[in-house]
């Protein structure tokens, strides 16, 4: 079997049984999961999630069971394998809705492990999207006499403080994310469009990605684009979430690129705003005022402040250069199995930063020149915090 990159099993052991030491406190049998990243968290396993109940069951004497419907069948089996067989035993129903309704189902296999009270992230039993309905778990399950009780937040506390693992893992995505951004740069050229670079250079950084680890295996998505502009090209670049550009490059434009590819399940952040031909000196003021704030976040960011600090410090630090006016967003938000998770860098989030906490930092200015806005992403260490995207900011981005 292909050796990948990915989280311990050992490390997983440790997180399920973590999990079920803080349940068995509240007198609870077992853990029913069905959100799928909290499942990767503990299992290192992902399906495609669809209309059809997927769940993961942790009895607090026993082993990770699995419910899935039979369309997975095969990739679950081989994914659990990757994983190291954390699970010990799979239930598959043939599909949804079925002539039972696959959450009568669910019944029976709590039934059938004696399982007497559970505490779950979803009432409901299943993701309700691509238009499920069912009844609702809790309700079968207490008609049973068995108690539910939601979760809370015991998962996504756990998560918030990333492992040596898992920082080594992000470290990982960001020295991809570097080599994306230098690849695309090297293609951009007058008259092409921003997709038409982000396909080659993807193209070119996975076939690199591939010859290095013999072939790259991403555990939670398909292999596609892993660097890209998101319509950031020219007035477009104004928009700090913009989808397409409506042509191609010209001289004179802003660019937005960004890139963060999967590396076991983990993501790292880098953004880059780029200068395509000579720029005229107001561009080159706001361009270096986005500096400035990000400077500013980064000297802030440390241990036992709150993640509201870091904001407020980047906001008064815009009042004096007098471009407040043009921010869009805050300086910041959470990275790990996640694009975009807690803790944010928020004024209103209050969370005392921790060692271990992985945040980018990305503020950004936005008016009718153009959109500015570099994002890396940024341990909370001991002592301050560490880069663990590293890539030019300044000269080297004017082509």
């Amino acid at each position: 079997m292909v050796e990948i990159f990915k989280i311990s099993k050992g490390e997983l052991m440790k997180r399920i049984n973590s999990v079920l030491d803080k349940i068995k406190e509240s007198n609870y049998d077992a853990i029913y999961l069905t959100n799928p990243t909290n499942i990767f968290y503990l299992t290192n396993i992902s399906i495609i999630s669809t209309e059809r109940p997927f769940a993961l069951i942790i009895p607090v004497d026993g082993s990770p069971i699995a419910f899935s419907p039979s369309v997975e069948k095969n990739h679950l089996e081989y994914r659990n394998s990757i994983a190291g067989n954390i699970i010990n035993q799979i239930y598959y129903y043939f599909d949804y809705p079925g002539e039972v309704h696959p959450l009568n189902k669910v019944v029976d296999i709590i039934k059938e492990f004696k399982i007497k009270s559970l505490a779950t992230d979803n009432l409901i039993g299943a993701n309700p999207i691509w238009g499920y309905k069912g009844p609702k778990l809790s309700d079968l399950l207490q008609k049973e006499g068995i108690k539910v009780d939601n979760l809370g937040e015991i998962i996504n506390e756990m998560r918030l403080i990333k492992s040596n693992e898992e920082i080594e893992l992000i470290k990982e995505s960001g020295k991809w994310a570097a080599r994306s951004i230098k690849i695309a740069m090297d293609l951009i050229e007058e008259n092409k469009w921003d997709w038409e670079i982000a396909l080659d250079a993807s193209m070119k950084v996975l076939h690199e990605m591939n010859k290095q680890y013999s072939p790259y295996l991403p555990l939670r998505e398909s292999v596609g684009m892993v660097v890209g502009f998101r319509g950031q090209v020219g007035e477009f670049s104004s928009y700090p979430h913009a989808l397409v550009s409506e042509r191609p490059i010209r001289k004179g434009d802003i660019l937005g690129i960004g890139a963060g590819p999967e590396i076991g399940g983990y993501y790292s952040e880098l953004e880059r705003t780029l200068i395509f031909g000579k720029p005229n000196e107001r561009i080159l003021n706001y361009f270096d005022k986005m500096l400035e704030l990000r400077e500013e976040a980064f000297n802030t960011l440390r241990p036992n402040i709150s993640a509201s600090e870091v904001d407020k410090a980047v906001m008064e630090k815009a009042k004096k250069l007098k471009v407040e006016e043009f921010l869009r967003h805050h300086t910041g938000h959470g990275l790990g199995l996640e694009g975009h998770e807690p803790p944010f860098l928020d004024i209103g989030y209050n969370v005392e930063l921790k060692p271990g906490m992985v945040v980018s930092i990305e503020p950004g200015i936005y008016n009718n020149y153009g959109g500015f806005r570099h994002s890396d992403t940024v341990l909370v260490t001991k002592n301050g915090n560490e880069l663990l995207t590293n890539f030019p900011d300044e000269e080297e981005l004017i082509l």
